[in-house]
């Protein structure tokens, strides 16, 4: 998959057929989306390809700051697996100010060559979001471009979006939305040293560290799986601030990879969360927190392994 990080650096290699859109979560409705521009692609002999954009140094207003659902690194790879092989991801402020004709003629024609346009039917574009649909569908037919509008996609008669996955998320019911998101949510954060008290009441677990950016989830204590040289394992993961033995002001993410034991210090883990168990309290002793621990990895262990069942089925 070609990619690239501004405006000016991309250069089409022929006629493309693109998905526009933020695609902050990569969920079912942008996969619908995304997945249209592919299928297009392959129809007419173009290139598939993806317009979206970081907010690192600015954000539209209709969208969340401080909230990543998926890491870049993710969403890329994510993209690459789904079949897109053009990929044109600036910081929002490298187009923010294109009025809407410009946005057409510089971003979609010039830079990604698009024959097609793929987008869902609430796609704003140009500066101050001024360009709609109907104002894309004008624009692009004068410029002998089709736009392809994809209908909104509904899970449980409400419409999918990043903003109720996040307030699904923030609320704890990490199943229901890894239903909207079409699998489990996860993150894949390098380990890092914590206080290595795991050890010494035999449940060793891995630390990592949640960027500022990073979508908010509830405080507490979660069946998970973790994904370590490719396998994944049954887990209980903690997330939040560690009231027992630390109280720190970054939020934490403390895993117990039920039955493994290794060195994963520095590396990136792929951690899973399949279903919320208990709230974070801080308890009064030690020993009585090892104790919770067992009971918690004895909760998890049936979802996480009916879980893994499923994915190696697959």
């Amino acid at each position: 998959m070609r990619v690239f990080h501004t405006i000016a650096e991309a250069a089409p290699t022929g006629r493309s057929a693109v998905a526009c859109g933020f695609f902050d979560g990569l969920h079912i409705g942008h996969a619908a989306v995304i997945g249209r521009a592919v299928e297009r692609a392959g129809e007419a002999g173009l290139t598939p390809g993806v317009f979206t954009f970081t907010i690192h140094s600015g954000h539209p207003a209709r969208k969340c700051d401080n909230c990543e659902i998926i890491t870049e690194t993710k969403k890329f790879h994510m993209l690459e697996k789904w079949g897109v092989r053009l990929l044109l991801s600036p910081d929002f402020t490298d187009f923010s100010a294109m009025p809407p004709e410009e946005f057409v003629d510089e971003v979609l024609v010039r830079r990604l060559g698009a024959a097609v346009v793929c987008c869902g039917d609430d796609f704003r574009f140009g500066r101050d979001a001024a360009g709609d649909v109907p104002m894309l569908k004008t624009l692009c037919a004068a410029r002998g471009v089709e736009v392809d509008v994809v209908p909104a996609v509904l899970w449980g008669g409400e419409r999918v979006s990043s903003t109720r996955i996040r307030r699904l998320l923030g609320g704890g019911e990490v199943d229901t939305a890894g239903e909207l998101l079409g699998r489990a949510f996860g993150y894949d954060f390098t380990v890092v040293h914590g206080k290595r008290l795991g050890r010494t009441i035999d449940s060793p677990t891995i630390n990592q560290r949640f960027p500022a950016d990073f979508v908010r989830l509830r405080h507490g204590v979660y069946a998970a799986a973790a994904r370590v040289d490719g396998v994944l394992r049954p887990a209980v993961t903690n997330i939040g601030l560690r009231p027992t033995v630390e109280n720190a002001s970054a939020v934490n993410s403390e895993t117990y990879i039920i039955g493994f034991s290794g060195d994963l210090y520095g590396r990136a883990v792929e951690v899973r969360l399949l279903r919320f168990l208990r709230g974070e309290r801080k308890f009064p002793s030690v020993e009585e927190l090892k104790r919770q621990i067992q009971a918690d990895a004895a909760a998890s262990l049936p979802v996480a392994e009916r879980y893994i069942a499923e994915k190696n089925g697959k």
